[in-house]
């Protein structure tokens, strides 16, 4: 069989509900093989400082801050890093998208799913609504994201991280198809 040439550096999406563990599985996926993460979060702090709230922005705001968190994959790939962007990517446009991004500059893209029930984002939800351990997220939009997520389809070759799946086997099982070591060469955390 010829193996294909496969670029070090990738795109690595995350997509899945709010409170899904996204951005979870994206700091272990960046701690565990040294990857940059871009999100619109970010961002949208960086553009707007801390005192913005999603509402005040207008939809011209919107997409400068879409096209500048696209410009920062870029950088991150055109460097030949790996970039991992947990921040979005709820339709399948969305992803379809991040491809473009991707073949543009010649790297394989991954996309990540992370399948956790509504029942358990909607409890995550409601506690930080009451810890406000993260950025808070209002019930319009908490909505909205349930309403629109498409999860990935068979086409789209997604890897699928379950909100139960011990995330240092995952992570070790799959480094191959993330880009990083085997899961026997790497380094313990």
């Amino acid at each position: 069989m010829h193996q294909q040439y496969r670029p070090s550096n990738r795109l690595i999406i995350i997509c899945g509900l709010s409170f899904a563990g996204k951005s979870t599985l994206a700091d272990a996926i960046c701690a565990e093989f040294g990857y940059s993460q871009v999100d619109v979060d970010q961002t949208k702090l960086d553009l707007h400082g801390p005192g913005i709230d999603d509402t005040d922005l207008n939809p011209d705001e919107w997409d400068r801050i879409y096209r500048e968190t696209d410009e920062r994959i870029l950088f991150h790939l055109r460097k030949g890093g790996t970039v991992v962007d947990a921040s979005r990517n709820f339709r399948r446009r969305e992803r379809d998208h991040a491809r473009r991004i991707a073949e543009q500059v010649g790297v394989e893209m991954v996309v990540i799913y992370v399948d956790t029930p509504e029942w358990l984002v909607r409890r995550r939800w409601a506690q930080n609504k009451r810890q406000q351990a993260r950025r808070d997220v209002s019930e319009a939009a908490f909505g909205e994201i349930i309403s629109i997520m498409e999860p990935p389809t068979v086409g789209e070759e997604a890897l699928v991280f379950r909100y139960d799946d011990d995330m240092e086997d995952w992570l070790c099982e799959r480094a191959d198809e993330l880009g990083g070591k085997r899961g026997s060469e790497r380094n313990d955390l």
